[in-house]
């Protein structure tokens, strides 16, 4: 790209002169990180936010796209630290910053972001009792994502060594303050809680408000609430409260606290146990010997003799009473059955369809076809008449009424259609 030489002969446009300047702004200035209070703040329906920067003698205008993230609610009146590019807008000529980061700047501010963020999150139900999941009582693994430098790494390392050094321990190096740090940790808690560990521990020595900040970040509360392993926020001193504490499943005090939340079996306490277990084997063994040595000695003056000869006759009898008890329990329940057998012995043979023959009845067919109720007969028919001992086949004569009626009212007026042979 030239550069304009105002000076010069040839006119150019404004355009051409709008984009000479942007150029000469970004590529000689670029990157800046300025501090000042924010005016005019507006947030469009499109997610961007466009306010002024300006401190008591000189303003500058300032866009942040809806792609960058915030960890707080500006407001008018606000101190800010910003990160961004120096840049123009050729529609208006005007200079602006192209913010890529921002955080309040002095400690009211940032109380007040703190405030926010966590009323926020709270509403979002990310505090509620019910969704934090309890450490397991004797982890076997452990992550720690901290700086890699700070005091606190060594505090915790000492101190599982000291108390349980089989305790498996997955460190991942992290930035815990400055630009960065607030994405660099969520992406440890990510790294961890892919690696299926039992616990994992999240945090940093003391400092100040400004220190802990990227321990107060949504990036990095968002990132411990979709983590599905247990996480332990273990961030400053006592006194220190950060947004990853109210997220977490458990909040420790120090990160040496930490270290003793996951190591709370030690060394001591096993080597106690089987200390313990230890007596315990050798109290039943000294009993057992004992018993022992009194069943060998009622052996030699005969008392066990004599009560094992009482226990045998004991089971003897019991046995004679089982025995008979179960055979009368048996003969009963096979009179039973029988009884249960014969009567529906007699129940089929009662239904068999050749039953009747045996009291004299016979069953009719003309052609192959048993005449029911309502059979009509016919003179010249040639029929069959099956009786219990017999079968004859017959030839119909002479037919007549039936002297006696079914006593069912289907019958009624219809004597023609039964006969007799």
């Amino acid at each position: 790209m030239s550069i304009f030489v105002p000076m010069q002969d040839q006119a150019v446009s404004v355009s051409e002169l709008t984009y000479v300047i942007k150029g000469l702004l970004e590529e000689g200035i670029g990157d800046v990180l300025v501090s000042g209070e924010i005016s005019n703040f507006k947030q469009h329906s499109s997610g961007h936010r466009y306010f002024t920067l300006k401190d008591a003698d000189a303003q500058i205008g300032a866009v942040m796209w809806r792609t960058r993230s915030l960890t707080f609610r500006p407001e008018d009146g606000m101190r800010v630290l910003v990160r961004g590019r120096l840049s123009v807008y050729p529609p208006q000529g005007k200079y602006q910053i192209d913010v890529s980061a921002m955080r309040p700047e002095g400690v009211g501010d940032l109380h007040r972001a703190f405030e926010q963020l966590r009323e926020a999150l709270r509403a979002r139900g990310l505090f509620d009792a019910d969704r934090k999941v309890a450490i397991p009582r004797r982890p076997r693994s452990v992550g720690i994502a901290t700086s890699q430098t700070g005091a606190a790494l060594q505090d915790m390392l000492s101190t599982i060594n000291r108390r349980y050094p089989l305790l498996d321990v997955v460190f991942r190096p992290t930035l815990v303050q400055g630009d960065g740090a607030a994405d660099d940790i969520a992406k440890a808690i990510i790294e961890l809680d892919a690696a299926k560990l039992d616990v994992i521990i999240i945090g940093r020595g003391g400092g100040s408000l400004e220190d802990l900040w990227s321990f107060n970040t949504e990036v990095v509360a968002m990132a411990i609430a979709n983590a599905r392993t247990p996480i332990i926020s273990a961030v400053g001193h006592e006194t220190d409260v950060t947004i990853s504490d109210f997220v977490a499943d458990v909040r420790a005090e120090t990160p040496t606290a930490a270290a003793v939340l996951v190591t709370p079996i030690t060394v001591d306490d096993l080597l106690e146990a089987l200390d313990e277990r230890m007596l315990g084997m050798t109290s039943i063994v000294r009993t057992r010997i004992d018993d022992m040595l009194e069943t060998a000695e009622s052996f030699v003056d005969g008392r066990a003799a004599r009560r094992v000869t009482e226990r045998i006759h004991l089971r003897q009898q019991r046995v004679d009473e089982l025995v008979s008890r179960t055979s009368r329990g048996i003969q009963q329940h096979t009179n039973r059955m029988r009884q249960h057998v014969e009567h529906m012995t007699q129940y089929l043979t009662s239904l068999h369809p050749l039953a009747p023959l045996r009291r004299g009845y016979a069953v009719v067919e003309r052609n192959g076809v048993v005449l029911g109720p309502s059979g009509r007969v016919q003179t010249g028919d040639t029929l069959v008449v099956q009786r219990f001992s017999e079968s004859s086949t017959v030839e119909v004569r002479t037919t007549t009424p039936p002297t006696i009626l079914p006593p069912t009212s289907e019958h009624h007026g219809n004597e023609g259609e039964n006969s007799n042979t």
